[in-house]
C-alpha cells in the first residue's frame, strides 16, 4: 500500500534533483556558448510567465511548505521570486536536505488532515492532505519542472525525455 509519505516525498526529491541536473546542463551550455547564465535564468516562455529561476524557486517553496503542512516543522527559507544562480542552487540543496530529514512516521496517518493550498491572491482553499498532494502539489511541481525543461529547450539546450524522466524512474 502506498502511504502519504511514499506518494509525496520521493517524488518531491526526484523533482528537485531533476531541476538540479537541468540547472547544471544550463550552466554547461552557457559556458560553452559564451552566454551569460543570467540570460537563461531570466528566460521565460511568454511575457506573463515566470522566469526559469522562479520555476525552481516555486518548486522549492512548494516542497518546504508541504513539509510544514504535513509535519508542522519549519524547513529552509525560500523567498518567492526570481533568484540568481547561487541562490537558486542553495534553494535546491537546502530543500533537498529539508525533505531528507522528514521520516515516514512524521507524515503517515495524516491523510485526512486539513491543509490549505495557495492558488492565487485571496484564494487558499482547504482540502485533505492526501487531496492536496494528489490534486494540487504534484501536478504543480510537474508543471514547474516541465516549464523549466521547456524554457531550456527553447533556448537551444540539447535535452531529451531522459533528462526530464531520469530522476523519476526507478528501474527494476
Amino acid at each position: 500500500m502506498t502511504t502519504l509519505y511514499d506518494l509525496t516525498f520521493p517524488t518531491l526529491i526526484a523533482a528537485l534533483k531533476t531541476e538540479q541536473s537541468l540547472l547544471e546542463k544550463a550552466e554547461t551550455f552557457a559556458t560553452e556558448k559564451g552566454t551569460p547564465i543570467t540570460e537563461l535564468l531570466e528566460a521565460r516562455l511568454a511575457p506573463d510567465m515566470w522566469a526559469l529561476s522562479q520555476q525552481i524557486t516555486i518548486t522549492a517553496l512548494h516542497a518546504t511548505m508541504t513539509v510544514l503542512k504535513l509535519t508542522g516543522k519549519e524547513g529552509n527559507k525560500v523567498e518567492f521570486g526570481p533568484a540568481d544562480l547561487e541562490t537558486t542552487k542553495k534553494y535546491l540543496t537546502e530543500t533537498l536536505a529539508t525533505l531528507a530529514a522528514v521520516k515516514p512516521e512524521d507524515v503517515n496517518s495524516k491523510e485526512a488532515t486539513i491543509v490549505t493550498a495557495m492558488m492565487g491572491p485571496n484564494f487558499n482553499p482547504e482540502m485533505k492532505a492526501v487531496d492536496y498532494v494528489q490534486g494540487y502539489l504534484l501536478p504543480n511541481v510537474f508543471f514547474h519542472v516541465t516549464t523549466l525543461y521547456d524554457i531550456l529547450r527553447s533556448k537551444g539546450l540539447d535535452l531529451g525525455k531522459k533528462d526530464f524522466l531520469g530522476g523519476f524512474i526507478k528501474l527494476a
